[in-house]
This record gives structure tokens, sequence and C-alpha cells, in this order.
């Protein structure tokens, strides 16, 4: 564990200079919609509420909203009373990260039975691209990725000799792993479904190829696990479904959505996989100014020495691992196969592949819109393949420690310093101003309300400073409320003008009517935060503002405003 824990610190030293500040990820991505949600997931729980309605976003009503890492906001929340949603946050990361490699080292040990083999299988999974490219983007729930081999070892195990005890094990492992990350319940479902598969196929063979459990026995194990996963994973999956149905959720995915999200936006190009450098397509900074990026490489370092497997005696072992990687890497291309930024066209339209049939014939594909996750699956494959390609390395005359040592090595300096993943990582910073932590007694409005939406979401550190309502929900545009006053319309036009100054025909009296509106639904505070603007946007905006508004403070940072109409 020692490796993974050095491993860890390694991912995450950006963040220990002061871990209840600074948060892993870049600044102008999910970074703070993330530690706002430990926050929130706290403040919930420590009122006595269920975390599923949110009244401190989405000001007038807020609105019903599962936080997608609650898991791990819960797990960590003695952390978050001692230091805050930061320290929670990284916390959370750093304890997924050690997780990792810990769970694929077992999974590896127990499938190859090579101790150098699974302490180099858990390094290349703790390394992977992906995860860095995760935690880049500050989507914290994607780093649990250690409960999946876990739950693939505790299902094996299960097979080759079921028991009450193997089953309870293996179902609230299962349980555990859809709570951390719904995606990786999904993948857990897929392995078991290959091993049964697999199972009934040795059956037919009449067990030739290895002695098979007792059917009964089985069937009663496998009654057990699948109860205690349900018992532990339906109640929060109902919460789940139930706050992203609601009227007022805040956060949704209709079957429109999720589809031109993945075929629009989320492609998975077939290049991305081995190309190294700062490659990436899509390029959504290119395209539309967005920081997140799409790391799915896997990298030589891993390839071929995991699929060079098939060339020694380890091959006949080894073959369901090949097929789990043919699997998840052909589920994680999507729908349609994308190659060198472009779909690739057929006498009829885009190439299909089998995640397309997937997704229209099971509901839970229905609302994937990131295929490319599959590569978890893909990587954990590999890394057991690895396992493996240490085992049979003295077959070559290389001793098992030294090929693991060149391979970990390898793997390591691929990941950091070849692959397309940023490294180190940059970290978000939790200061606030001091004028808008003091804020108390009326929702506050951020401006400029057009910075882009994930930009945006790093406002979200000053809702948890001053805890009062803020009108923007999580990767939300301009709600209604503020798109349909005219106060804060007219702001929103002020912000894209590109005269300097004023125009001549401000119609007050509408304004004012808009600005006391908004007071009265609870909105009294504007905080200009000034870095944000253009110069002459800042100039326009503050004199709209003096005219309008009270100014109360302003520092360096941001300039703090009150709307009229309070007592």
């Amino acid at each position: 564990m020692g490796l993974y824990v050095a491993l860890a610190l390694a991912i995450c030293a950006p963040a220990l200079a002061d871990p209840t500040r600074y948060a892993l990820g870049h600044p102008e991505n999910d970074v703070w919609n993330h530690v706002w949600g430990y926050g929130w997931t706290a403040a919930e729980l420590g009122r006595g509420e269920l975390p599923i309605h949110a009244a401190d976003v989405g000001w007038p009503a807020g609105g019903s909203l599962w936080f997608i890492d609650t898991f791990n906001a819960v797990l960590t929340l003695p952390v978050q009373w001692l230091g805050g949603p930061t320290l929670a946050y990284n916390t959370a990361i750093f304890l997924n990260l050690v997780l990792a490699g810990v769970g694929a080292w077992a999974l590896a040990l127990d499938v190859s039975r090579s101790r150098a083999g699974a302490l180099v299988a858990g390094v290349a999974y703790v390394s992977a691209p992906h995860l860095l490219g995760q935690l880049y983007n500050g989507i914290s729930e994607t780093l649990a990725v250690g409960w999946l081999p876990l739950v693939v070892l505790a299902v094996r195990r299960l097979f080759a000799a079921p028991n009450v005890g193997r089953g309870v094990v293996a179902g609230a492992l299962l349980g555990v792993t859809a709570l951390a990350n719904w995606y990786y319940g999904l993948f857990a479902g897929l392995v078991i479904l290959g091993l049964l598969v697999r199972l009934g196929l040795r059956g037919l063979q009449g067990g030739r190829r290895g002695k098979l459990p007792s059917l009964r026995l089985l069937g009663g194990a496998g009654l057990v696990a699948s109860l205690t996963a349900a018992g532990i994973v339906a109640g929060p999956f109902a919460a789940f479904a139930h706050t992203m149905n609601a009227p007022d959720a805040l956060v949704t995915r209709n079957p429109a959505f999720v589809w031109a999200t993945l075929v629009m936006h989320n492609m998975t190009d077939v290049e991305t996989f081995v190309h190294p450098g700062r490659f990436y397509s899509p390029d959504f900074f290119a395209q539309s100014g967005e920081r997140l990026i799409v790391v799915v490489y896997l990298g030589f370092a891993l390839l071929v020495p995991a699929l060079a497997v098939v060339f020694t005696a380890a091959r006949r072992e080894a073959e369901p691992w090949l097929l789990c990687f043919l699997s998840f890497f052909l589920l994680s291309l999507g729908p349609f196969l994308y190659v060198g930024g472009a779909y690739v066209q057929a006498q009829e339209g885009w190439i299909p592949l089998p995640f397309l049939a997937l997704y229209q014939w099971f509901p839970m594909f229905s609302r994937i819109s990131h295929a490319y996750r599959f590569v978890v699956g893909a990587t954990l494959a590999l890394s057991v393949l690895l396992a493996f390609a240490v085992r049979e390395a003295p077959r070559w005359g290389v001793p098992a420690g030294v090929a693991a040592a060149w391979i970990g090595l390898a793997r390591l300096a691929e990941s950091f310093f070849v692959s397309p993943a940023v490294w180190p990582l940059p970290v978000a910073d939790l200061h606030v101003s001091p004028l808008v932590a003091e804020l108390r007694g009326g929702a506050v409005l951020d401006l400029p309300i057009s910075m882009p939406v994930l930009a945006r979401s790093r406002l979200l550190a000053g809702q948890l400073a001053h805890g009062q309502p803020v009108p923007f929900g999580l990767n939300d545009p301009v709600p209604l409320a503020l798109h349909e006053n005219h106060y804060t319309n007219f702001l929103v036009e002020l912000e894209r003008r590109t005269v300097s100054g004023l125009p001549a025909d401000l119609p007050l009296l509408d304004l004012a009517v808009g600005a006391v509106g908004l007071r009265r639904l609870g909105l009294r505070w504007v905080v200009v935060h000034r870095e944000d603007y253009h110069p002459d946007q800042l100039r326009r905006v503050q004199e709209f503002l003096r005219l309008t508004a009270r100014s109360v403070a302003e520092d360096g940072v941001v300039s703090v405003y009150e709307l009229p109409g309070g007592d």
C-alpha cells in the first residue's frame, strides 16, 4: 500500500501546500461545482435534511438536486467537520487514488498469482491518464475506480466457492460501487454478466476447463448478493431518479439532451487512445473555450506488454481479460465510429457500433452521455493482463521483479510526461474576498451574468463563504428569473455591448421597477467581479450600477452594490 500512497501523494502534491484552500483541478472546470456539493451535502445533513433539494442555488425557488458525488461527500464528513469542504474533496480524491492501486493489486494478485505483476498492475491502474484527465476536469466521482476491481474480485471468489458470507460481501461491494459512481456500477454488472456467460459455457463443455460450483449454492449466494446490493442502492437510486425527473430539477438528463451530448459533444476519437502529447479530439477549448479535456489515452507502456500475453503460455488464462478489454474498448467508442476528428461515413451514414444497440435496447444505456468513460473497464483489464506479462517474463529471460520495475517506470513516465493528461495538476483557489464572505440578509447576484457556464462555477466558492442563495444553478445558463427581469436582462445587454459608455436613452423607470422587484423577491446584493470584465465593460457596468443601486464597498477584486427597495 505504501507505493500507492506515495503515488497518490505525488498526484495530489499541488494541493498539499494548503488542502483547505486549494482544490485539485482547473478552476474553470467542474471543481467548484463538486466542492460546493460537498459543503451543501454536509449542511443539509447537519440540519437533519436529506440532500435532495437545494435552496442555496437556483434562487428564488431552488430545486431538486442529487449531488453526483454524494457517496464521497458522506464518506468524508468527519474530514469536512474538521477542515471544510475543500479538504474533504481533496481527501476523497487521495483516498480513491490509493483505493484504485490497492483494488487493482488485489484483483491482479488473485488472477495472476504474481506479486510483482500485481504490484505493477496497481501502478498502471492508479496512474491511468484518463484519471489524471478527470482530475484536471474536477469531476471527483469519476475517481472512484477502486471499487470496480474489488467487486470483480469478490464475485470471482463467490463463483469459485459460493456461500452466504461471500454473497453478502459481493453484494455490498456491488452496491457501494454503484453508489460511488452509477457508471461503475453498470461496468461491474457487465463484468458479472460476462462471468456468468463464461460459467455457462464451461457448463456446456462439461466442466472440462475447471471445477464448476454447485448451481444450488451459487443460486442461493447470488440471490443474497442481489438482495444486498438492491438494499444498498434502492433508496439512493430512487432519490436520484426523483430529483432528475422532478419539475424543478436543477440537473436533468432528458433523452434528447443525452443523445445530443453523446453524439455532438462527447465523441470518442479512436486516434486519441494512442496519440501522445497534448492532443485532444474533440478539442473543447478550440471549439468553445471550455477547459474540459477528454483523455482516453491507453499508452504503449501498457498496451504492448499487456497484449503480448497472447504470445505466452498464459494466453488461455488471459483470454477472459482480453475479451473484457475488447468489450470495454468497443463500448468506449460510443454509438458511431469517430476517427481523426470526424465520423466515418458509410453508404447509409455513420458506421454504427455496439454501443448504439445497447443505447436503444437497455434503459441504463439511454442515460449515458459519456461513452468514453468505459475506458476505465478497458484499463482495468489491461492492468490485469500486465500482471500476466510480468509473471511470464522469466520465460523470456527477464526476472519478474526487473520486468515489473521497468514496465512500472515506463508506465509512470508515459502517463505523466507523454500522455495528453496534464501533470502537475492545476488547482482552484478557495480564497474569497472578505467583502463577499461578509454578505448577509439576502440573495447575491454575481456579475458578469454572461460568464461561461463552467467558469462561473468558481463563484460557488463565494456562496460557500457567505451562505446566501444565488441565482445560478450547477452548469446552468442564465436562470429564468434573471432572463425575464428587465433589470438583469439590461445588465446582460450592457455586458455584450461594444461601445464604452451607457446608452443615452436609459429606460430608468423600467429598470427601477425591475430592481425593486428583484429586491422584493429576496435578491439584495450585486457583486461585480472586476477581473472578469474588460476595462470598458467594467466601466460601463459600474456606471450603470451607481445609477440604479447603492455602492456598498470595493476592493481590488470585487465591487459590492445593494439593490433598492429594502426597509
